[in-house]
Parts: C-alpha cells; structure tokens; sequence
C-alpha cells in the first residue's frame, strides 16, 4: 500500500488490482499510465553511469512519451544530497538509484521514501528487494580488473589462481589503483566483506599488506577504470565487470577475474515519498521492475538480471569476452551483507579503517 498516493486523487480500478495480484501480467494500470503523461516528465537520481543510464530510461521514453532528467553522482554523495534536500522541503529528485539499500531502508524509516509496491516486482527475486520500499534492478560482479598491456610474463596466470591475496603480492607496489569505500555501495561492499565477512580469513592484515603496495585511492571508481584503461596501473581492486566489459569493448587492453567469493553490488530504486511527478515516478517503477526494464540493463551493461525470467542472450551465446579463454564465470556470490545487521549500522567505522589503513585523508 501507498501510503502518500491518495494526495494526487489517482484511484486503482478493480481490473488493476486483478492484473496486479497476477504480478501485472497486463501491463501497468492505464489510469497510472494517462496520469504519468499528464505530468509530462520526471527527474532520476541514480549513480549508474551516465550513458547507460540514458539509453536505459530513452527506452521507458519511447514507450511512454515522458521525459527523464537524469541526474548523475556516486552512491553516498547522491543519497547524501537527495536526503538534504528531502529534509528542508526542496523536493526535486521523483525516484532515487544507489548501491546500498540499507540506505533506503533508513530512509523509509524517516517518512522520505514512497511505499509503493509495483505490480511488476513480482517477478524479482525475493532476496533482492524490499516490498514498498526498494526493489533490486541489478546485479554488478566485483573482482580484479587489470591492464594485459602492463603484465609481465605469468602475472596474467597469477591473477587467475592466487584469489584475492594476489592483491597483496608486492610485485604491484606502485602499480595499482583503489577507491575509497567512502564513494558507494559497491566500494563499501567489497571492503566490508574483507573486514567483518571474512575478517578471520583476511580482515585488517591482509588490507594493510595490500595498502603496503602504495595504491592510488580514489574517491569514485569510475576515473580509476579511466586510468587502468589507459594504462596508468597494472591492477585495481573493486573491478566490476559492467564497467570494465565496456572498455574493453572500446578496444582498452583490460581483462579481469572473480576470485571466490565475488561480492556483488546491488542496484536498487526507490520512489521518493514528496516525487513532484508522483505518478510518473510509479509508471517508472513499474517498468523498472518488469523483464523489460531487467532486461534493458543487460543490453546495455555487462550485469546480472535481478529476475529468473530475465538472461542475458551474450552470456548464452559466448559472445564478447564471455567466449574468450581468460573469462570464467563468479561462482561463489557473496551477497549476505544484505540480511547482514552490522552491514546497516553507521559506515564510518568501515570507512575510518581504510582510511587509517591506507594513508587516505580524503574521506
């Protein structure tokens, strides 16, 4: 149930509830469908990439003939900046995309998000959204991404059978890149994994043998992947392969390997509770959460589907680099941070750590 919905006067018709309850195998409500265009637009707060992102919505735009204004930073700052402006009445963002649904789940708390739950989200998988609150369009792989053009001979195989402590071999000292776990969902993600998942196996020794090969942090991800595309590393760590994949299919000489386990970024969508295009913002959901807004991201992204019913036809088929000898598949997914209490408490003491471990006094 919505519980700010009734404000702008739209009402489900009985043959809606009908279509919902059979997960909306009829498509949206047309009554939802007519109220979105007279509202004409809407505006998107998301931290996926730029590009992708608009190729994405252009397709929710054709189908629908509304406009999306996507507004586009890393994870954290987003929320950060969403929430601000929630809290002093400025409502300008009608649905917001990040990387960490603990996030959102604070945010419902505080009366910001719209509990709305989409007929279409049905066919999500049940781990992977929260009913009325967030809903997972997404999944993104982490492992470690390389540039082949900066290996020496038998570091390629290395990378492929030394798991995640191939990181901390010193013949990377001055050759790799970070980011701060301070940028998003993913970064935090990957370093919580290593310091409570698997602290007895990793923890904070094994970060401060890798911090002692001196890598370059950054504080986003995505001019990290610019640098080992063009060759300024040999290694980075948090290598997601949507990111990577598309470098790669411009011609950049970048590989990458999922060592076990493989922490897995979530990108998940909320409806914001004041959206100014309340109604657009639902229909946008809507489509969202169906195969053919799940499966709009995998002909854009090297991701996975966040439905059962949704595959990726390059995966199937061997196609790109899914079909070359260096690829193999994650195996082991580590996805537990999100039934994982400690993961949804304060970040800073995650954040404090690596900092300390680090050197890093960016934040």
């Amino acid at each position: 149930m919505d519980r700010h919905f009734g404000r702008r006067k739209l009402l489900a018709s009985a043959a809606a509830l009908g279509a919902a309850a059979l997960g909306g195998a009829a498509g949206p409500d047309p009554a939802l469908v007519e109220a979105a265009k007279r509202e004409g637009t809407l505006t998107y707060y998301h931290n996926s990439d730029i590009g992708p992102t608009a190729r994405w919505n252009a397709a929710f735009t054709q189908a629908y003939g509304i406009p999306v204004k996507n507004v586009r930073m890393p994870s954290y700052a987003l929320y950060d900046r969403w929430l601000k402006e929630e809290r002093v009445g400025r409502h300008i963002g009608d649905l917001i995309q990040i990387t960490d649904p603990t996030l959102l789940e604070a945010a419902d708390k505080q009366g910001f998000i719209a509990r709305y739950t989409p007929a279409s989200a049905a066919g999500i998988d049940a781990t992977l959204r929260q009913d009325g609150v967030w809903y997972g369009l997404y999944l993104d792989y982490m492992g470690i991404g390389y540039n082949v053009s900066k290996l020496q001979p038998g570091e390629e195989a290395f990378l492929h059978t030394a798991g995640w402590d191939a990181l901390a071999d010193p013949r990377w000292k001055g050759r790799i890149g970070s980011a701060t776990p301070a940028s998003g969902g993913t970064s935090y993600i990957y370093f919580y994994m290593f310091l409570n998942a698997l602290k007895d196996r990793y923890g904070a020794p094994y970060l401060r043998r890798v911090a002692a090969n001196k890598p370059d942090v950054y504080a986003s991800k995505a001019p990290l992947f610019e640098r080992l595309s063009a060759g300024e590393y040999a290694v980075m760590d948090q290598g997601t392969e949507s990111s990577l994949s598309d470098f790669y299919l411009k011609g950049a000489p970048v590989r990458w390997v999922f060592p076990e386990p493989t922490p897995v970024g979530v990108t998940v969508q909320s409806v914001s509770a004041h959206a100014p295009h309340p109604n657009a913002a639902r229909l946008f959901q809507e489509w969202s959460c169906s195969q053919a807004g799940v499966a709009g991201w995998l002909a854009q992204i090297a991701v996975g589907p966040t439905r059962s019913d949704v595959t990726d036809p390059r995966r199937a088929a061997r196609k790109d680099w899914y079909g070359q000898p260096w690829f193999s598949e994650p195996k082991t997914l580590y996805t537990q941070y999100l039934k994982d209490p400690g993961f949804a408490g304060p970040k800073q003491p995650i954040i404090d750590a690596y900092n300390t471990i680090y050197g890093y006094q960016g934040g």
